[in-house]
C-alpha cells in the first residue's frame, strides 16, 4: 500500500470527534504552541474513497482550523497510486522529505512509544 507525504487544504479534513474528544484548556495551549513554532509532525490520514479518514492528528487539524492555517503537512495511506505526489519509500526518505531536525525525530520518536 503506498505511502505519500502531501499538503492538504485543512478545508478539506474533518475532525472525527468520536475518536477523541479533546480539553478546551489543552486545544488553546496546544493552538498557542502551534503559532509560535507551527505544525511540525505530519498527520496521518488514510484514503476512504471520497473522504479522508484521520488516524493521527485530530488535535493538529483542530488547531489549524482556529489558526487558520491553510494547509497541513499529512502522509497519505491509500490504495491508489499518484504520479505527481511525493511518496515516501522509507523512513530515511519520509525523513529528508520532511526535514525535521534529529531531536524533532527522537523527541516524536519517543512520544510516540510513552
Amino acid at each position: 500500500m503506498p505511502v505519500y507525504y502531501v499538503d492538504i487544504p485543512v478545508s478539506k479534513l474533518k475532525v472525527n470527534i468520536l475518536k477523541r474528544r479533546i480539553n478546551k484548556e489543552y486545544l488553546a495551549d496546544f493552538s498557542e504552541r502551534v503559532y509560535v513554532s507551527g505544525i511540525k509532525y505530519p498527520i496521518i490520514l488514510r484514503d476512504k474513497g471520497t473522504d479522508l479518514e484521520c488516524l493521527l492528528g485530530n488535535t493538529r487539524i483542530q488547531a489549524a482550523l482556529l489558526l487558520k492555517i491553510p494547509t497541513i503537512a499529512c502522509l497519505l495511506i491509500t490504495n491508489r497510486y499518484y504520479k505527481d505526489l511525493k511518496r515516501v519509500e522509507s523512513f530515511e526518505d519520509f525523513i529528508s522529505q520532511t526535514k525535521l531536525t534529529d531531536y524533532d525525530i527522537q523527541r516524536g520518536l519517543l512520544k510516540a512509544i510513552l
